[in-house]
């Protein structure tokens, strides 16, 4: 019988996922489909009830939601909190968490780059930042310094993770002492994309404080140059837009699923084919 994956959250418009799996499906011969699955919060205990599904992928807004609703979680899930991978097994939902990993192998591989005793100016403090902050502490950072306008959203990350490691802000003026230290600087929030297309969470004033060879990442990958990155790269800066985290956790939730090592670089190639094909990958 044919095993079904998808891709679930709400809404869910042109997503990449189904491209990337359903082609290593073909590649390795996998009697397997995956399909983008749109739900509504009500549906979500009766998918995990259904146990229809071998496997799935979580997007906005339900990492944190399915924490609950899996049977089981990894570690690494229960100490982000949110999960963005699930697997069946013996007639249970495991969940797990790529995010994390994935954002390190993206930086690995795309900037040759490592976290390790490196000073990390965070801008959010949502889902995606804490993934990244345990890939921060895991990896041994120096210090990471946390930058959102909640301070209810910032203080729950630092209360989270209890790290030393962790110095967290709310104003902006805080940026004049913490960019010149920072060796990597990471939007985690929304800004600069959909509805935000023309707006950069830092000036061009702000990012000329950075180090001539601190890294500049926008975990946004549509566009694939937002405004972030566009003075960035004008201030002689590098850059690094959020493709590659999606690769990276994209082949780690095959790994999950079924213990297969794959290529980034293919990973990438994929994306990048049905990125510019334009064709919805449902």
């Amino acid at each position: 019988m044919t095993n079904q994956y998808a891709v679930i959250g709400y809404p869910l418009g042109y997503s990449l996922s189904p491209a990337l799996h359903n082609y290593f499906f073909s590649e390795y011969k996998i009697d397997a489909t995956y399909i983008s699955l749109p739900l509504k919060k009500d549906q979500l205990t009766e998918l995990f009830e259904a146990k229809k599904f071998a496997g799935f992928n979580v997007t906005i807004p339900y990492k944190e939601d399915v924490l609950s609703l899996c049977d089981e979680v990894t570690d690494t899930a229960k100490q982000i909190g949110a999960v963005n991978t699930v697997k069946l097994v013996n007639g249970k939902y495991l969940g797990t968490n790529t995010d994390a990993p994935g954002f390190s192998l993206m930086l690995k591989e795309d900037a040759d780059f490592e976290l390790s005793n490196k000073n990390i100016l965070l801008l959010g403090a949502g889902g995606a930042a804490k993934a990244i902050t345990y890939s921060a502490l895991n990896d041994n950072c120096n210090k990471l310094f946390v930058y959102d306008i909640s301070e209810e959203r910032t203080n729950s990350l630092k209360n989270q993770y209890n790290s030393t490691k962790i110095a967290t802000s709310y104003s902006v003026e805080d940026f004049k002492t913490i960019i010149p230290l920072a060796n990597i600087i990471i939007n985690a929030t929304p800004i600069g994309m959909e509805n935000t297309l023309n707006q950069s969470i830092l000036n061009k004033e702000q990012l000329s404080l950075a180090k001539k060879d601190c890294l500049i990442v926008d975990i946004i990958y549509s566009p694939p140059k937002t405004q972030l990155l566009t003075i960035a790269e004008n201030l002689g800066l590098k850059t690094l837009n959020g493709l590659g985290m999606l690769a990276g956790q994209g082949i780690l939730a095959e790994k999950f699923w079924f213990s297969r090592n794959l290529r980034y670089n293919i990973s990438k190639e994929v994306f990048l084919r049905a990125i510019k094909s334009g064709i919805p990958s449902k």
